[in-house]
């Protein structure tokens, strides 16, 4: 008989199983950082409290109080160390706060809470109050899953900056004013190139090609009316 063209469905499915596995021993994931359910108002806040769950980088040893002066972190006796010291966090939850911005602060944040912030793959921002999408993500080249929904965003437009994102999959944007624009969703995926899901719902290829239509002749019209035509 021998093997079918193309080697075993099986064997290929084990084999990239072992694949994935060895990447994960030598890039070994945690769980994301869980800041959901907290009540920040501010993302400065999340220097004062530990995640719900995850592991986040060790807290300073001292802090500067309200008058300036060095006093103790009182995080530093909450803090639990990683199991190994290897572990990557590539997650961050801060849905269901009351977040109204994402200012560029966060760069300097994520660096206190996380070894390697550059490696940001997904991002939880649902179900706060943010007026605008934060252009500060765009500067997070691997983010592949951004959730933005249940927010107080008011221009579709606002979510350009996320457009040059190389690794962006999966967006959700739902459940804001936003959501009212006409043609919202071939807006949406006209924008977005390369996501293959749109508020949890699969992008066919049929979609894609209607919103790259409705897309360019949308893009073509502003030329015409920014020309005087």
């Amino acid at each position: 008989g021998g093997a079918p063209p193309g080697g075993s469905p099986l064997r290929a499915a084990v084999k990239h199983t072992f694949q994935s596995t060895v990447a994960l021993m030598r890039n070994p994931q945690g769980p994301p950082l869980d800041y959901s359910f907290l009540e920040i108002k501010v993302i400065e806040e999340l220097r004062e409290v530990m995640p719900r769950t995850g592991f986040r980088r060790q807290p300073p040893e001292m802090i500067e109080d309200e008058t300036g002066a060095q006093v103790p972190n009182p995080l530093r006796d909450e803090w639990v160390a990683p199991p190994r010291d290897d572990l990557q966090v590539h997650g961050l939850k801060l849905g269901n706060n009351m977040l109204t911005s994402l200012p560029p602060v966060f760069n300097i944040i994520i660096r206190e809470i996380m070894e390697k912030p550059r490696n940001l793959s997904w991002i939880d921002l649902s179900f706060n109050q943010l007026e605008e999408v934060p252009q500060v993500l765009a500067s997070y080249h691997m983010l592949n899953v951004i959730y933005l929904h249940s927010n107080r965003i008011r221009k579709l437009n606002s979510a350009k900056c996320l457009t040059e994102l190389p690794s962006l999959r999966s967006l959700t944007i739902h459940g804001n004013p936003c959501e009212q624009t006409k043609n919202y969703r071939l807006f949406c995926m006209g924008m977005f190139r390369t996501i293959k899901s749109l508020d949890f719902t699969c992008v066919t290829t049929i979609d894609r090609e209607k919103a790259e239509t409705f897309y360019s002749r949308h893009l073509r019209n502003k030329e015409r009316i920014r020309n005087g035509d």
